[in-house]
């Protein structure tokens, strides 16, 4: 059976990923810093091919504990997902009011977060079948196509972080056949979009999950890591 593991699995996009991979067969295992009530349903609703793990991708510890746990179940991963990720109310303040040192809760969820993921299960990866890397960015990471904001400092600085970090990944991992992915999932309706979003995450969900089948199937190919890395949920390529 094909294997994944997704963080910020409790709610949001993360929730609506792990409905999308339970559905294609594949064992998902789920990692969140709590749990939603939905999560139990859906534990109960699929007997052995849903785990859910309390992480925090914040804590190095957490994450430590967290691959420990998925490796006593498996010996690979075809699949890791990075889509833990938060929005604080504060981040919308204009530069005055800007509370910058209530900024490091978010880049070392948002940013560094993903990078503990990686470093912990990256064996584990390594021995998949599929070999694939996907980290849930944001159009606010693009430098030249991210909305006009005149605030959200930290969450846009941090997922231009992400993406810089997944060039490095992807030269790093290249060589065994490991391919890394940036999606930006869009705009959607979920606690942290609010009700206005147009998108439902389930559907970003599963442009997200064909696509990526799509690309994974591709060989990688020589020459500038950053090519076909940084996507749109319905497969536009999004400019860096």
């Amino acid at each position: 059976m094909k294997t994944i593991l997704i963080t910020g699995a409790a709610g949001g996009l993360g929730i609506c990923l792990v409905r999308e991979y339970l559905s294609r067969g594949y064992k998902v295992f789920g990692a969140d810093i709590g749990r939603h009530p939905d999560t139990e349903k859906l534990i109960e609703e699929t007997a052995c091919n849903y785990q859910f793990f309390e992480t925090d991708v914040a804590d190095t510890t957490s994450v430590q504990e967290l691959a420990a746990q998925v490796a006593s179940q498996t010996d690979s991963l075809d699949i890791i997902i990075n889509a833990a990720g938060i929005l604080r109310p504060q981040s919308e303040d204009v530069l005055e009011a800007f509370d910058i040192d209530g900024s490091r809760k978010l880049f070392d969820i948002n940013s560094l977060g993903p990078l503990r993921v990686v470093k912990a299960c990256i064996n584990l990866l390594r021995h998949g079948e599929e070999k694939l890397l996907i980290n849930i960015s944001s159009e606010a990471g693009s430098m030249t196509t991210h909305a006009d904001y005149i605030n959200r400092y930290d969450y846009c600085m941090s997922k231009a972080a992400l993406n810089i970090q997944s060039i490095i990944l992807q030269r790093y991992v290249k060589p065994e056949g490991i391919r890394v992915l940036l999606f930006n999932p869009g705009w959607m309706h979920t606690p942290m979009g609010g009700p206005n979003a147009p998108i439902n995450p389930a559907d970003s969900a599963h442009g997200i999950a064909d696509f990526a089948e799509s690309l994974r199937k591709k060989p990688l190919e020589s020459g500038n890591p950053a090519e076909g890395m940084f996507w749109d949920y319905d497969g536009t390529e999004r400019a860096w």
